[in-house]
Formats: structure tokens, sequence, C-alpha cells
């Protein structure tokens, strides 16, 4: 059985974009099967709270204690195909990500290289699954076993004391999720059905970077 349960952490700024399309999303999943012969069940779940770290890691454990099978974060800024979730459900991967442009001007992608030392673009030609050393959540599916195996907190923020600031939080969830034996994927195909939306509508294949 597939228990899906989504997960939107948010200060309480929700984009009526984004959710149109966790309301489609939902409707779809309730009449077209993820797989054949599959059972399936949904449930959404919202937080709101200041702090991004303490909503994900309620979020999260709030799914487990109702046994949930996966994980996925939806960020209240992103709007989506409905078979954006079908996509990386189907990759049968225990940790896949969207990938999708930081949404102020001139920012790049927001996957980072598996050496964490640049960023991937995710165009025309990338190819349907790539490494990726981190991600932002903004829409990352993620498998039970993950937190099951990782130790809590889940969602620390890191102070780097040469840059005298803190990390988000998805940078060291990424970091512990690859030490424990799960390689983070970023879906390109997924990708470039993502909208990022902030002061501009930020696609894969934003005609202003031509």
């Amino acid at each position: 059985m597939i228990y899906v349960n989504v997960c939107i952490p948010t200060s309480g700024l929700v984009r009526a974009e984004h959710a149109l399309s966790v309301a489609n999303f939902g409707l779809t999943f309730m009449q077209q099967p993820v797989f054949p012969d599959e059972t399936q069940k949904i449930i959404f779940r919202h937080l709101q709270s200041s702090c991004i770290s303490y909503g994900r890691e309620r979020l999260v454990s709030d799914a487990l204690a109702d046994g949930a099978t996966h994980i996925l974060f939806i960020d209240d800024d992103i709007a989506f195909d409905p078979d954006v979730p079908y996509r990386l459900l189907r990759r049968e991967r225990p940790l896949v990500v969207g990938n999708y442009k930081i949404r102020f001007e001139g920012m790049p992608f927001a996957a980072l290289t598996p050496d964490l030392t640049g960023r991937i673009a995710t165009t025309a030609q990338s190819p349907p699954l790539e490494e990726c050393g981190a991600c932002g959540f903004g829409m990352a599916l993620i498998a039970r076993t993950v937190f099951e195996t990782l130790p809590q907190p889940w969602f620390p923020q890191q102070w780097h004391p040469d840059e005298k600031t803190y990390t988000t939080e998805d940078f060291p969830f990424f970091q512990s999720a690859r030490e424990h034996g799960f390689i983070p994927m970023i879906d390109h195909e997924a990708s470039r059905h993502l909208v990022h939306i902030g002061s501009y509508r930020y696609r894969w294949n934003d005609p202003r970077d031509t």
C-alpha cells in the first residue's frame, strides 16, 4: 500500500497557484492509481509556524505515527502539474526531488552537485534522473525508511563559523541522508512541470536566461 502524507510547512502565506495545484493533485490521486492493483491513500498535513525546522520535524513525526509510507514535502510557493508526484513515486527511490529556480532574480537552481561545489540546472538536455548533493524541499518525496534510519533532529540549522551564518534546514538533512546510504536524486522530468512563485514566476526554462 502507498500512503502518501503531503506535508506543507508554512509561515501562513500560501500562494493561490500552490493551493490549486494541491487540490488538483488530491482529486487526481483519488481517481488515478500510481501503480496498477496497488492500493493507495493520501492525507494533507499543514503546520503554521515561524520556524520551518520545527514545522518539518512535527509534520514528519505525525506522518510516521500515522503509518505513512511516503512523506511528500510541497512548499507553499510551489505550483505543479498533478502528475508531478506520480512521476516521483514511480521512480521507486527512497529520496527523489524536483529542481527549481531559487525565487529571486538572477539566482541559480536549488540543487547542488554531489561534491557541493556547484549548482545543477534543469535543462532540455538533462537526463531523467541525476544524483545531487542537496536540494530544496519545494517538491521532495522521501520514503519512510529514510526517517526511520536517520537520527533526529532531521532538519537542524547548522552554524557556519567561516561565513558567520546558518545553513537552511535542507542542507543538513541531505548530508545526513547521504552518510546513511540514501543518495538524493533529481527528477528532471518532474522538475520541468514546477513553478517557483516569487515576484516573478520562475520556470526551469526561463526565457530571460537565453
